[in-house]
């Protein structure tokens, strides 16, 4: 491991020989010393991208696909569950109280600004959640004038979709919406999972076609923003999502010989996704010497999974239909000074109240309710000129979970149970000291945890999974530190950043699902352990070649067992590459992937390692000579993904589709 930490520290030192231009880094406002990664959005306008995509090219992330295009997809950070990442768009919630994590899939790129991947946990600020780090999505707002911007895309398995962004910015009023739509038959031939031994092992290689993966899916967004003067504005802002898709079921232990398709998927099982986030935000950019901003949100969301077969629910007198409401109603006041000098030290302080109010109605059972309070307050202190900066920050969590309601078994009835909520102090600090100019060294020391949700508390016992309200809330010291270059030109390169961290988390009470008996059901496995390195690096040669890359090493262990972490490849690589020649733009993306556990329990299952391989290339006719006249902003986009066409399969040891997969896409925008 210390070798890996001295040949990333290497790396970054080598590159910051020589003199230095003057160079920003990425900082979260909330968190400056935390290691941060921003994705600017707008670069993937031309392409065929998700969330989850450019996600996955961030070092230290991991993101957790449960199917193929379309299907749930979760992000981890550093190690961390995905229900331990907390996901913001434009600073309201989105993670479930009922199941903690947040589909990525849910979330249209092409509505997106920006995305800053903060690394590290942010509990201190956000409170629970936040435990591994936190995912802030800001959302696509007017810019001056009238602005349009439309796609179309196409591709395998009948994949057919498109967008409509449009915005208008006046002086007073902005004015912004988006409306996107994508569907596809999704069904896809696969081989025989690898994997599975025994007397599959022997058989001759068989294929069949996953069924009953179609979906369709439909998001809009609308914005509102109004200048009332005085430094004082306003915003209003709408977000709705709506996804109807099939459910294949699993083909884990089934013979993939001498059955049909039909039986091998579930063909007639469905689940319905519904959700609306509304926001209220008024905002004083000169009050007391700072800012003042008061906001409102409420998100509603309901999930709805149809199974008419028992095909995922293989039980006598299991049931056929599940439906959960949720409803969460969140508001919060924040105060930011401006920086202030008090002789050598400057100063800059921040601070937040939240209240928040979860509610989750199941169909069976009563509903729950979580009432949550937090207060946070943190200072900058810039020292020698602002060479060395110490940022302490303390936090502050209190909650009440109402009591619920659980079963031991699926043949006895509901009975009452108590949630114990203990309130919860957060302390942080961090420094970043700016060694040279374009060279800075970070580090942090702090608290996170994270209460459990209402499935791992509450799931009602079907015969085969069912929560434990006895779980006690997980528990994390976190350190990180590292070194982040910047240079503006060296010689053929330019834009170069490079980044080398070296972090490590101890957890108590960490939460897994686990086999007990014949059920799945979370418990409290004790104390575990992580610890890693990651690297980046992204720069531009000779003003045209793009190249980037992210390397994450992770080692995890369960105290208990000595068995790591389920779901934490040890070894991670991407690396990606653009290059413009005349009309074109080609480029590729690659993705190496170690094997990993997929479960903690006795007899763990293990995902092979995987690489991925995609390429593409842009078209723009209007640089084509005789094509003038066209629109600038006109491309058109083949993309071919895995081309190697590896076998692979999903977070589930699913198999996901051998073959290479392509999609088309045309873009216009104006002005």
């Amino acid at each position: 491991m210390f070798r890996r930490v001295a040949v990333a520290l290497t790396l970054t030192l080598a590159l910051a020989r020589g003199t230095w231009a003057s160079a920003e880094f990425p900082e979260f406002p909330d968190d400056p010393s935390a290691f941060v990664t921003v994705i600017n959005a707008r670069d993937y306008d031309d392409r065929f991208e998700t969330v989850q995509d450019v996600l996955s090219h961030v070092a230290g992330v991991r993101v957790s696909r449960f199917g193929p295009l379309g299907a749930h997809s979760t992000a981890s950070i550093r190690g961390a569950k995905s229900e331990q990442v907390l996901v913001l768009i434009d600073g309201m919630r989105l993670n479930s109280a009922n199941r903690g994590a947040v589909d990525l899939s849910t979330l249209a790129l092409r509505s997106v600004e920006r995305i800053d991947v903060v690394r590290g946990g942010g509990s201190a600020r956000y409170g629970s959640d936040a435990m591994g780090g936190v995912i802030s999505i800001t959302t696509r707002g007017a810019q001056d004038g009238p602005r349009a911007d439309a796609s179309f895309l196409t591709g395998s398995h009948q994949t057919l979709g498109g967008d409509l962004f449009a915005s208008h910015g006046g002086d007073k009023l902005r004015l912004s919406g988006s409306y996107n739509r994508r569907r596809s038959e999704n069904d896809f031939r696969f081989p025989r999972p690898p994997g599975q031994g025994g007397v599959l092992a022997l058989v001759p290689d068989t294929r069949h076609t996953r069924l009953n993966a179609d979906f369709v899916e439909d998001g809009g967004l609308l914005k509102l923003g109004y200048d009332l003067g005085r430094n004082r504005d306003l915003e209003l802002s709408w977000n709705g999502y709506r996804k109807d898709r099939g459910q294949p079921g699993s083909t884990l232990g089934a013979p993939v010989i001498g059955v049909s398709d039909e039986q091998l998927s579930c063909a007639n099982v469905d689940q319905r996704y519904s959700r609306w986030l509304g926001g209220l935000r008024w905002r004083d950019q000169a009050f007391a010497e700072g800012s003042l901003e008061a906001s409102l949100s409420h998100r509603w969301e309901r999930d709805e999974l149809s199974d008419p077969d028992r095909c995922l629910f293989a039980l006598a007198g299991a049931r056929t239909d599940f439906e959960t409401v949720e409803n969460q109603s969140t508001g919060e006041l924040r105060w930011a000074s401006r920086l202030r000098r008090h002789g050598p030290v400057s100063t800059m302080t921040r601070a937040s109240g939240t209240a928040r109010l979860d509610q989750v109605r199941p169909d069976e059972g009563d509903s729950q309710r979580r009432y949550v309070g937090s207060l946070f307050a943190q200072q900058d202190l810039h020292l020698f000129g602002g060479a060395l900066r110490l940022i302490p920050a303390l936090g502050f969590e209190a909650a009440n979970t109402t009591d619920g309601e659980a079963r031991a078994t699926a043949f006895q009835g509901f009975e009452k149970v108590d949630v114990d909520d203990d309130s919860v102090w957060l302390p942080r600090i961090g420094a970043i000291w700016r060694i040279a100019p374009g060279l800075r060294l970070k580090t942090n020391y702090l608290r996170a945890y994270r209460r459990p949700n209402f499935s791992e508390l509450f799931h009602p016992d079907h015969g085969f999974i069912r929560g434990n309200p006895r779980l006690d809330s997980e528990d994390s010291w976190n350190f990180d530190v590292g070194l982040e270059a910047a240079r503006e030109r060296w010689g053929p390169l330019s834009g170069l950043r490079a980044e080398a961290v070296w972090f490590r988390r101890d957890i108590d009470d960490s939460i897994e699902w686990t086999l007990v008996g014949t059920t799945m059901q979370p418990v409290n496995t004790g104390k575990a352990e992580v610890k890693g390195v990651e690297a980046s690096i992204s720069l531009l040669l000779f003003e045209r070649l793009s190249l980037a890359g992210s390397y994450t090493w992770l080692d995890t262990e369960v105290d208990a067992t000595g068995a790591p972490l389920p779901h934490s490849p040890r070894k991670t690589f991407s690396a990606s590459a653009g290059l413009p020649i005349g009309p074109l733009r080609v480029f590729s993306d690659y993705r190496y992937e170690d094997d990993f556990t997929l479960n903690s329990s006795s007899i763990p299952f293990t995902a092979p390692a995987s690489h991925q391989l995609d390429v593409g290339v842009t078209l723009f006719p209007q640089r084509v000579p005789g094509l003038r006249s066209l629109p600038e902003s006109l491309s058109l986009t083949s993309e071919w993904l895995n081309v190697t066409e590896q076998v692979r399969v999903d977070s589930l040891g699913l198999p996901l589709p051998d073959q290479t997969l392509w999609y088309l896409t045309i873009r216009l925008a104006f002005p």
